[in-house]
């Protein structure tokens, strides 16, 4: 009976769907048959994003036109990756917008490991806002919400995501500053959500490159985790060419309901950047990162030299990689408190054990007449997700959008993780890994200037050595399915 109550609830929104289409083309109809002269048909503006910032969300810089967009100037060595352009907005102004959801999910996760379907009740509101004042260019988005599931066995869920940065240009040098918070329910890591909104997987919605912010690619039991970034960059033109970038920031993972290897990480880097042509630039750069685990006694400072290339074809291209040697220096011994199960206590002496690991990074956008792809890829050490004391991890993620009318768009997603739990000679630390695969697909239709409905399909598939929850019903191995059809309304932007 429950199943019959989810398809029954699925198939009265797709059919309020249905009904709201043919209103809306009767509206365009009547406009059509006024008494002004004729003009072309021009595409209606995509959804807006609600946690994008103007100057780094890919959809918004796919729907842009080349000449409208001024050339990206982000320093190769710096905290944000390489974009297609900067949108020529000399204007402030502010923008809010609400979006409601309906989604049904084949395994919310619970900690007991319980499956079936259940049904989520999502709303969310926010603001999007920037501001150009002299030499001072600032963007703030702000989303918050809730979702609420009709099992009394699965917790509710609070959303708040905040995204900020503001960069100050004087002569011969740029300082900026940035701020990456995220408070959810569940990794975000390929979860479904709103098309085009809300950049979930730890990095939101700025463009940060890897090492930036803490990252979390394994699934785990629903439960509320944050996830923050806050640095600051300053970059110093030395020539027409050349220049030097420096980095500080902390970032940090905690879980507030489950008992995961909550960490922070302290980040320092100091690069040099050098622009062999118009399009082209190469970079040299060091990294200090040092992950200091809150629950226990355990530590691992990175050591990374990076050679990076990069390529920019304002509004067609953008291109980066990386790689390089990484020193990591991790703390004996290998040590985790009882419950989490992840790494065994030996009993040599503390100190520090020396391991090199490689470093590489990739980023891709690339943009069509209708279609756009992005694609990005990382190799290193990271924090471990908050479910292993460290580990070796890949990640790697595609999307290509295609606008199929001036009304319809489609897209789809891949992406692949894997985390190992980083191995140190002469200890017991079980050499675990997370296999974490995603793909989905979304059509996305708006109503005029202002509203916006889509349909969104997500699958999961999480294999491993170990469980993700505690309980009777945990196993190594889940795969999820998600449906989610929803309805968003945005305001035109308001100056001021």
């Amino acid at each position: 009976m429950k199943i019959m109550r989810v398809l029954t609830k699925i198939c009265l929104t797709v059919g309020a769907m249905g009904l709201c289409l043919p209103m809306a083309q009767a509206q365009q109809q009547e406009s059509d048959q006024s008494g002004q002269p004729t003009q072309p048909a021009q595409p209606i503006p995509a959804y807006h994003s609600p946690l994008a910032s103007a100057a780094s969300n890919p959809q918004d810089e796919a729907n842009a036109d080349s000449q409208k967009l001024l050339p990206d100037t982000t320093a190769l060595t710096g905290i944000q990756d390489l974009s297609l352009g900067v949108r020529a907005v000399n204007h402030s102004y502010w923008q809010p917008h609400v979006d409601l959801s309906s989604a049904v999910d084949s395994n919310p996760l619970t900690a007991n490991g319980q499956t079936g379907w259940t049904t989520f009740e999502a709303i969310s509101g926010g603001i999007d806002l920037h501001k150009n004042s002299g030499n001072s260019m600032l963007t703030l988005s702000y989303i918050g919400g809730g979702s609420f599931s009709n099992d009394s066995s699965v917790s509710n869920g609070i959303l708040q995501g905040l995204n900020f940065s503001e960069r100050l240009s004087y002569r011969r040098y740029v300082l900026s500053f940035f701020e990456d918070l995220l408070y959810a329910p569940q990794t975000a890591f390929g979860a479904a959500g709103i098309p085009n909104g809300p950049t979930l997987p730890g990095g939101g919605t700025l463009g940060f490159g890897n090492g930036f912010s803490p990252g979390q690619s394994i699934l785990t039991a629903r439960g509320q985790r944050l996830t923050n970034f806050s640095g600051g960059e300053m970059d110093v033109l030395l020539t027409p060419r050349t220049s030097l970038t420096f980095v500080g920031g902390y970032s940090l993972l905690n879980s507030a309901d489950d008992p995961q290897l909550n960490y922070g990480d302290v980040i320092f880097s100091a690069g040099y950047n050098y622009q062999l042509s118009r399009q082209n630039t190469v970079g040299l750069s060091y990294q200090f990162s040092s992950f200091n685990y809150s629950n226990f006694n355990q530590s691992i400072k990175n050591n990374i030299i990076l050679v990076s290339f990069g390529r920019r074809v304002t509004g067609k291209l953008a291109f980066q990689a990386s790689g390089g040697p990484d020193i990591a220096l991790i703390r004996m011994p290998l040590t985790t408190p009882t419950g989490t199960g992840r790494v065994e206590a030996t009993s040599s002496p503390t100190g520090y054990m020396t391991q090199v690991y490689a470093s590489i990074n990739a980023a891709l956008q690339y943009q069509l007449k209708q279609v756009s792809i992005s694609a990005a890829y990382n190799h290193g050490v990271t924090g471990g997700s908050g479910v292993l004391a460290g580990s070796i991890t890949d990640n790697f993620t595609g999307t290509v959008s295609r606008q199929l009318s001036r009304t319809f768009n489609v897209s789809a997603n891949v992406g692949y993780s894997r985390n190992r739990g980083i191995q140190v000679a002469g200890t017991t630390a079980a050499n675990e890994t997370f296999d974490y695969w995603f793909a989905g697909a979304n059509v996305s239709h708006p109503l005029g200037r202002t509203m916006n409905v889509f349909l969104n399909y997500q699958l999961q598939y999480q294999n491993t050595g170990a469980s993700v929850c505690s309980g009777p019903g945990c196993a190594g191995s889940l795969t999820r399915n998600q449906i989610i059809f929803g309805f968003g309304w945005h305001k035109q932007p308001i100056p001021f």
